[in-house]
């Protein structure tokens, strides 16, 4: 009966955030013809690299097209000790575009987190107020900009959570990536629908010049490689509850890839667990248990029918229970993103999910991970 009671609080947890999803309000998606509010907000825009020639075009075409006046924003591309052609491709993006404010600066390394340490130098050089990060494997919707002033302009925000999906193949494993991150999304959205923000994404985020200072940068948690963006938001929620927002708007989504293997697949969830396991906030390490003990009873689940046979029923029932309250936060999140899934696509990704989760779960204390060429332990 236990693994019955762990599948109906893993449930609740589920239905909590779907109710918090529908809770949270769709931001306006009339900018094309709508008057902007005035005036206009100016961004700095924050894009830490380190050897992305490979990507490089496909986000500063975009952020060529974003429909913005050119003299509210300023693109600050902070490099982090690339040696495979970035800035060539910069340079030459730069001279094409001379009504585009886009500045490169070397990254001032003083902490064992290389892209907390880009995002501090950036900051620093900045001109504007609101400091706006994504990642230099993105691609930047046209009316960015203007989604995030106009939400900015009617709400009393400091810090502002944006959406993010991946660009894919109809792959098994871009597909699993893609589930993966809508669930991840779902339970974001949802979260902020019920008052209070559990994760966000440093692809798409926005905050203050001010808030950052007064939260004192990345200065509690430097010693960790990952998580310039949940950090900022735990701390942001700790001290600053009433100025966080959520821009819930198909005009805002930020695109990036998915990656191309499933050691990479590996990697890069174990960077995500070690920022998650040195959060504070008791609900989210609450949350991760629960997952885990779900994704864990899946993997068990037909050894325990085996030895327990006369609970089949109710192992299948728990197993079936799993998928249809997966299925209606990912079919939810998947709509808003203008996606489809169907309740076969997930069944087929079902205990994949599952093996990658516990797997990384389980390793997680015991080892360190490389990133962009360079090897971090926490």
């Amino acid at each position: 009966m236990i693994p019955l009671f762990i599948i109906i609080v893993y449930a609740a947890v589920i239905s909590y955030f779907i109710i918090g999803f529908d809770r949270l309000k769709m931001t306006s998606e009339i900018l094309k013809t709508e008057k902007p509010a005035l005036p206009f907000t100016q961004f700095s825009i924050v894009i830490p690299f380190r050897n992305e020639a490979k990507n490089l075009n496909g986000l500063l075409q975009s952020l060529a097209k974003i429909n913005y006046p050119k003299d509210c924003f300023e693109i600050l591309l902070i490099d982090d000790e690339s040696t495979d052609g970035s800035i060539d491709i910069i340079e030459q993006f730069k001279a094409k575009n001379p009504s585009i404010t886009l500045n490169i600066y070397d990254n001032v390394r003083h902490t064992a987190a290389p892209k907390k340490d880009a995002i501090t130098t950036a900051i620093k050089k900045s001109n504007y107020e609101w400091i706006i990060t994504t990642d230099a494997d993105c691609i930047l919707p046209v009316f960015w900009l203007q989604s995030y002033h106009n939400y900015i302009a009617n709400h009393p925000v400091s810090f502002v959570a944006g959406p993010v999906i991946y660009k894919t193949t109809n792959s098994f494993i871009d597909q699993y990536q893609l589930l993966d991150l809508l669930s991840l999304q779902g339970i974001t959205i949802g979260s902020f629908g019920q008052g209070k923000g559990l994760f966000c994404n440093g692809a798409n985020l926005a905050y203050t010049k001010t808030l950052f200072n007064a939260l004192q940068g990345f200065s509690n948690n430097s010693t960790i490689a990952s998580g310039d963006d949940v950090f900022m938001l735990e701390n942001a929620q700790a001290q600053f509850p009433e100025k966080i927002g959520y821009l819930k708007s198909r005009l805002a989504i930020v695109e990036t890839f998915p990656e191309n293997s499933w050691k990479k697949i590996i990697t890069q969830r174990t960077r995500w667990a070690k920022k998650t396991g040195k959060q504070k906030n008791i609900i989210t390490k609450l949350i991760g248990v629960i997952v885990f003990l779900t994704n864990l009873y899946v993997l068990l689940s037909p050894l325990i029918i085996l030895v327990y046979p006369k609970f089949i029923w109710v192992g299948i029932f728990a197993l079936v229970s799993k998928v249809l309250i997966d299925f209606m936060l990912l079919q939810k999140t998947a709509r808003f993103f203008g996606r489809h899934i169907s309740a076969v696509r997930v069944i087929t990704h079902f205990y994949v999910y599952a093996m990658v989760s516990t797997w990384v779960v389980l390793r997680n204390p015991f080892i360190s991970y490389g990133w962009k060429g360079r090897k971090h332990r926490q």
